[in-house]
């Protein structure tokens, strides 16, 4: 008889990743996309509702999308949801957050967020801190055998 082997866990396949846009979302992206061998589209590639549901219904994609259209066409066909939250704590943060206020520059609106659980039960979410991003993703994807 054979000795029963593990089911391999489900790398996921189409993955919205969600935040501040700068530096740290797009290393995230970059680095998700490489890690599971996915396309990185970014938002500037879709040029309108016939590209987002061309996107979706891919079979793999990495895509930093918070618009409203965007998370409409994509969220039912993710496997994974990553909110990377870039809060930076001190003096700089404080400085940086009033001078966005002061321009009156808003942030992605991500409060939608709060609704995932009921709008797609069972979608993983996963939140992140910039600093941990690396070591998280290097953990999603398990090592060749």
């Amino acid at each position: 008889m054979h000795p029963l082997t593990p089911t391999p866990p489900r790398i996921p396949q189409r993955v919205l990743v969600v935040g501040t846009p700068g530096v740290a979302l797009t290393s995230l992206c970059q680095r998700l996309a490489e890690a599971l061998d996915l396309p990185l589209v970014e938002p500037t590639d879709l040029s309108g509702p016939e590209d987002l549901a061309r996107l979706a219904a891919f079979e793999g994609w990495v895509t930093p999308i918070a618009d409203e259209a965007g998370r409409a066409a994509l969220l039912p066909r993710a496997d994974l949801l990553v909110n990377l939250v870039h809060e930076e704590a001190g003096l700089r943060g404080l400085v940086k957050r009033t001078v966005r206020r002061i321009r009156a520059e808003p942030g992605p609106d991500l409060a939608w967020l709060t609704d995932v659980p009921r709008i797609r039960p069972g979608l993983p979410l996963a939140r992140l801190e910039p600093a941990d991003a690396a070591a998280w993703v290097a953990a999603l994807v398990p090592p060749a055998h």
